[in-house]
């Protein structure tokens, strides 16, 4: 298996996990950040060994979303960050939204599996 296959599942489980956790624990912990920089960095890292592979740019559904969702991922990391030093009302509404971003991200993920058939 490829590693950018690998990272990029490894994202898809670390986000996921960040996600759920602050939602069962409604709130945000140190160890839940950590995850989510390790769910980033891995989509981050997966993504740009793709991009070099293919050696072009691609103009696609997957390509529109996976780029969506890096800058969604990155602004939900800095939110989370932000939420979990301020507290108070910047983590109810990361709260309020974080399971939409995770969403987009998911399409994003989705999007690029291949077609069978």
């Amino acid at each position: 298996m490829p590693i950018a296959v690998i990272l990029v599942l490894a994202a898809l489980v670390f986000y996921t996990a960040a996600i759920f956790s602050e939602k069962f624990k409604k709130k945000l912990e140190g160890w839940i950040i950590t995850v989510f920089i390790l769910g980033f960095l891995s989509d981050l890292m997966g993504t740009m060994i793709m991009g070099v592979a293919s050696g072009k740019i691609i103009v696609s559904v997957h390509a529109f979303f996976g780029g969506l969702a890096l800058i969604i991922m990155a602004l939900h990391l800095s939110w989370a960050i932000l939420a979990f030093r301020r507290k108070g009302r910047a983590e109810k509404l990361f709260q309020k939204y974080s399971l939409c971003a995770w969403l987009v991200w998911l399409a994003a993920f989705f999007s690029g599996l291949p077609k069978s058939g």
